[in-house]
């Protein structure tokens, strides 16, 4: 598979914003220098809820089940929808859940049980 991105073919750091709480004030870099730009939780809650209602307009969205972080100890659930089948594809691959075992744990069954499905 090939394809063409056009002019702009990375991802911008300083297009990232992160919510400055309790939690991430202390844990992420701040400041000169750093990729971490501050938003405040009202306007996140904005924005997704703009990004939900778009995704709620299209006739077809895809999702993604995937743990994120190799590291069992450290691994997180989350769930990935996206309107186009490139940036899911490309999700997927990004963060291959690996063994047929972690696709069962992600939905708390066995190995067994998801084969059978």
């Amino acid at each position: 598979m090939a394809t063409l991105s056009g002019a702009k073919t990375g991802r911008s750091p300083r297009d990232k914003r992160v919510v400055k709480d309790e939690t991430t004030a202390n844990e992420l870099w701040w400041g000169k220098g750093s990729p971490n730009i501050e938003m405040d939780e009202h306007t996140f809650l904005v924005h997704r809820e703009r990004a939900v209602d778009y995704l709620n307009s299209l006739d077809k969205v895809f999702v993604n089940d995937q743990f994120l972080n190799w590291d069992p100890e450290h691994r997180i659930k989350v769930q990935i929808v996206s309107a186009r089948a490139y940036h899911s594809l490309f999700m997927h691959n990004i963060n291959n859940m690996g063994k047929d075992g972690d696709v069962a744990l992600f939905f708390g069954l066995s190995g067994r049980a998801i084969r059978e499905a």
